[in-house]
């Protein structure tokens, strides 16, 4: 098995703080989650996770106009920020600038980076396409405010700055020397004002106050005349000066103010469109400078923390962070002018994310949080959610799909249901409950493979629970355990025989095997009900979480302090076990635990364990930041996985300061604590934030682990969403569960891949080297000219060899472009490549797709379980044959896409062939009549000289045009065979005229030739 596993993808949080902002096509959207940022592809609804990995979350985000990198600033009180790539989503360079960071901006030229730390504006130099060993440098401060600085903006010709402050001013600066302009305030405001640049090529400006007053201001000096001039450089230079011209306030429909505070805006230049967001989460668009309302929408019911509007001014975005402290964010993305919702995500709360796992062919993935949601994500198209499910009442503490119906998904929750869902339907088609109980709190789930039967633990009555999915009927009731019940599952190994186990285990230290064949008789409508106890298994301590092999020879065993026990369950004998207290670390602990780091250490323990796909790794993860990964057989840790390095949450920090640990059990912080006073301050501490106050901050934790059943990928159930990793297979697409990085295309490109060199390898006759080259480069010309090169012979051996990588991503496209449109002319030679390319990687692609996990009954001798198996390769091969299999698959889109233009291509030559020849049949139905009317009764071999008597050929003529008067086809004088007499039967009337006219036209000329003539035909 590959360890190579790598982060690829963050579902379950779309949004965290921060602003929002499009890239320069309008196509993406960027949201910071947490110390990640999200991009979604809003064109094709696909979306990609940058691992910034940054040590806060981030709150300001900026898109360089001329190259594609952003900028991004975390929380932090040093103001770190990231220098990204957005092409291979790689850190560049890092900076620490010792203060907050309220707001940052590229200039439109991309030369300047304003970045606004406490009450000043930094301009940097930005990077440039050329390389430079400072990415950043410093280029002078600007200074002025008196306050914390809300926004900043920039002039069309990036020489000017206006931005907008908390101390209720606007200030305009100017970023050169300028004599007509330093700083001009722009006052008369009660609230802190957002300040814009209304228009291209000019200064005119407004100021929004958070309390609904906008403000214009007009320039007496235009854009272009704030050059001193040389003639005035002597005189004394008149100084730009702004007035105000009108006066706006935001109204509601009744005329009344606005009471709600304003919390963001955006503006659009070429529109002069305004955005504004409320508190309440109204969004309204008004038009500059008349100020006229367009339209109002809102979308969101929680304070909006962040607008943003595409360059070409279709789509509005909007976000806000969720109520609570921990809430999770939520996004909307609204096309106002056809006035619906092109997107909207919703996110899991911190901490929410209780349950996932993998639908059986590995496309999909559930999630079940405590916030009593169950939401289905698309994996291929990078974390979309397909759909979310409301009908629970209390949180969700599992999820599960049956192995035989894809389709269906089953979650459990401590309301007391557990609800079955058609995913065909998107509805709740059966909900089981324990009857006479009341509320049953259920904390684990496991359902059979055939999907008959539903499994579920209490937390409460601490009982077992066997139902019957078809019906929804209580079959069983396992009793016996005197904690809750941690942990349900049935047994793989002996569903294969058409035997059902269960196993169910508690915080009792005990483990229970129990047999239920006449609760799968009660279940088949048969009378029945009950199971029977066939073994206990005592541990020595509680049991967090189990986990069968998937051949059900093997069963892990998780306990309260981290450590791994392996069980034969045929026998009931311990086989060996893992020590994973070490592997989890030691973290700091928060300032509310009253224990020190390494005591906490020893609390912490294992919530999740589960098998690879061959059983040969173990993965675990629970109260710490590590995922980590155990060989079974060697018993050793192999890998460990560092989730995040994110300060802002609890248990991530592994430096341990001793004072800040004293400090909370001094006397006077402990007397503070009873009179539910504020705690003292630090000593030095007389101005600022003190790092004594109690700030709420989550803990790092990971509440469940599930491998894809492709094995290529696992995920994981955290504290800030559901992280993916999937090996990294250089974009093969040969996995279902990879994502395709449509940021970053590695095609191998290196030195030695140029035009020349292809052409040089073409001319030495490396055939291979150069269409390599030529793929790789992805120039059409070059590819071109490689393969019209290429002898017919050698086409058979270079496809064979050409890898699945270059095929998909280059050749299929090509050969889809050679061959639409007319655009070549050899149209049989890139016929014969594409029947070559698809015999020789169809298969590959067949196979990639086909990597579903289905129950292995090898060995089953009931008819049904081989009926199940008949059923599902015959399901498998008719998915396998739809033409649209490809496009469920986010890596396959692209090559889709091709395929279509390549079969549209291919029809069309198709049909321009079967045009051509059914024209040479009828020449040839028509020159064999002739030459049939021409030979006569004799047969004379053409070329001949037929001289027919005028008697004859009236006679022929007078019979056609007697069949052509009753309706008939044309049928030959002489004795034709069958299959001439059909042919003749099948023409039309108007070949028949034609055909007399001919002869008529022959009569003549042998009339005219007779004379001393020879008729040759």
């Amino acid at each position: 098995m590959k360890l190579g596993f790598k982060f690829t993808n963050l579902f379950g949080t779309v949004y965290k703080s921060g602003n929002l902002e499009f890239t320069h096509n309008g196509s993406c959207l960027l949201s910071p989650v947490g110390n990640h940022v999200t991009i979604f592809h809003l064109l094709r609804d696909e979306a990609r996770t940058l691992f910034i990995n940054s040590q806060f979350n981030l709150t300001h985000i900026a898109v360089s106009p001329i190259l594609p990198i952003i900028f991004a600033v975390n929380t932090t009180l040093d103001g770190d920020g990231s220098l990204v790539s957005l092409l291979s989503g790689g850190v560049i360079n890092t900076y620490k600038f010792r203060h907050p960071i309220s707001a940052l901006a590229f200039s439109p030229n991309g030369k300047y980076l304003a970045i606004a730390k406490n009450h000043c504006i930094m301009i940097f130099l930005a990077p440039e396409p050329k390389r430079s060993a400072n990415s950043l440098e410093l280029y002078r401060f600007l200074y002025g405010f008196q306050d914390s600085i809300k926004n900043i903006d920039w002039s069309s010709d990036s020489r000017f700055i206006i931005a907008g402050s908390e101390d209720m001013t606007a200030r305009i600066l100017s970023v050169k020397k300028c004599e007509k302009l330093i700083i001009y305030t722009l006052s008369g405001h009660k609230a802190p004002v957002f300040a814009r640049f209304c228009g291209n090529d000019t200064l005119d400006c407004f100021t929004l106050g958070t309390d609904g007053e906008l403000k214009m201001w007009t320039c007496d000096t235009k854009l272009k005349d704030m050059d001193v001039r040389e003639k005035e450089k002597g005189e004394g230079v008149a100084k730009a000066t702004f007035r105000l011209t009108s006066k706006y306030f935001y109204r509601n429909a009744l005329d009344h103010r606005i009471p709600e505070p304003i919390t963001t805006i955006t503006y659009h230049r070429k529109l002069q469109m305004l955005v504004a967001g409320f508190e309440n989460g109204i969004v309204m668009l008004h038009q500059l400078p008349e100020f006229t309302l367009i339209d109002r929408t809102r979308l969101l019911v929680d304070p909006l923390s962040a607008l943003s509007m595409s360059p070409a001014g279709d789509w509005v975005a909007m976000a806000s962070e969720g109520s609570g402290g921990g809430g999770g964010g939520n996004l909307a993305v609204w096309e106002w002018r056809s006035r619906c919702a092109h997107l909207r995500a919703a996110s899991h709360a911190a901490n929410e994310v209780a349950g996932l796992a993998y639908s059986p062919d590995g496309r999909l993935l559930a999630t079940g949080g405590r916030d009593a949601k169950v939401r289905l994500w698309r994996v291929a198209s990078g974390g979309r959610a397909v759909v979310t499910f409301h009908e629970h009442a209390a949180p969700i503490t599992a999820v599960a799909f049956p192995t035989a119906k894809p389709k269906v998904l089953i979650s459990a929750s401590l309301d007391g249901t557990i609800r079955a869902f058609d995913l065909n339907r998107y509805r709740n088609f059966r909900t089981m409950s324990v009857p006479n109980r009341g509320g049953v709190q259920f904390s684990c789930l496991a359902v059979d493979s055939m999907g008959e039967l539903v499994a579920s633990g209490a937390l409460d009555t601490f009982e077992g629970f066997i139902f019957a999915l078809r019906t929804g009927d209580l079959l069983a009731c396992l009793t016996g355990h005197t904690a809750p019940v941690s942990a349900v599952q049935f047994n793989p190994a002996l569903e294969q025989f058409g035997r059902l186990e269960v196993l169910t285990a508690s915080w009792d230290a005990s483990v229970r095997t129990w047999s239920l064949a006449e609760c799968e008789a009660a279940a088949g409508g048969s009378e029945g009900g009950g199971c029977t106890l066939l073994e206990t298994i005592s541990v020595p301590l509680d049991v967090v979480c189990t986990a069968y092999r998937h051949d059900g020879r093997e069963l892990a065993v998780a306990l309260l302090n981290a450590t791994i026990l392996l069980f034969d369950p045929a026998e009931g004998t311990q086989l060996g076990s893992i020590e994973g207290r070490c592997d989890l670390d030691v973290a700091q602990v928060s300032n509310e635990d009253h224990v020190t780091p390494h005591r906490a250490a020893k609390e912490r323990k294992f919530l999740s364990i589960a098998y690879s796909t061959d059983g040969q790794h173990l993965l675990a993860a629970g109260d710490s930041k590590f995922i980590c990964l155990y060989s079974v057989t060697e018993r050793l840790l192999v890998k460990r996985f560092e989730l995040t390095v994110n300060l802002s949450l609890e248990g991530v920090q592994e430096a341990h300061d001793r004072r800040r640990y004293l400090a909370v059990f001094s006397a006077e912080s402990a007397a503070a604590r009873a009179d539910h006073r504020d705690a003292l301050l630090l000593p030095g501490v007389r101005s600022g934030d003190d790092h004594c106050r109690r700030w709420w901050r989550p803990d790092v934790r990971v509440a469940s682990v599930s491998f894809a059943p492709t094995g290529d990928a696992f995920a994981v159930a955290a504290t800030e969403g559901v992280f993916v990793y999937t090996i990294e297979k250089g974009g093969l697409a040969s996995n279902l569960s990879g994502v395709s990085n449509w940021l970053f295309d590695a095609v191998a490109v290196d030195e030695e891949a140029t035009p020349s060199n292809a052409r040089l390898q073409l001319a030495q006759g490396n055939f291979s080297s150069s269409l390599d080259i030529a793929l790789r480069l992805q120039i059409p010309s070059l590819i071109e000219e490689v393969i019209e090169t290429v002898p017919h012979s050698l086409i058979n051996f270079l496809t064979r060899n050409i890898p699945l990588a270059l095929v998909l991503r280059s050749l299929v496209p090509f050969l889809a472009r050679q061959l639409e449109g007319g655009r070549s002319r050899h149209i049989a030679f890139y016929t014969a490549w594409v029947d070559s390319v698809f015999v020789a990687h169809a298969s590959s692609l067949r196979k990639s797709l086909a990597q579903v996990a289905r129950p292995r009954h090898t060995g089953a001798s009931q008819l049904h379980l081989l009926g199940l198996e008949e059923a599902n390769a015959e399901a498998t091969e008719e998915r396998l044959k739809q033409p649209g299999v490809l496009l469920e698959h986010g890596e396959f889109k692209l090559f889709q896409a091709s395929l279509v233009r390549l079969q549209t291509a291919l029809e069309g030559i198709k049909a321009s062939l079967i045009n051509r020849l059914d024209g040479l049949d009828a020449t040839w139905s028509y020159l064999s009549q002739i030459g049939r009317l021409s030979r006569g009764k004799k047969d004379y071999p053409l070329p001949l000289k037929a001289v027919e008597s005028d008697e004859e050929d009236e006679s022929k003529m007078e019979a056609c045009e007697e069949s052509l008067s009753m309706g008939a086809q044309v049928v030959d004088l002489d004795d034709l065979d069958e299959t001439i007499a059909r042919d003749k039967m099948k023409a039309k009337r108007a070949s028949t005229k034609r055909k007399i006219e001919v002869m008529r036209e022959k009569k003549s000329k042998r009339k005219k030739e007779r004379e001393g003539a020879t008729i040759v035909v």
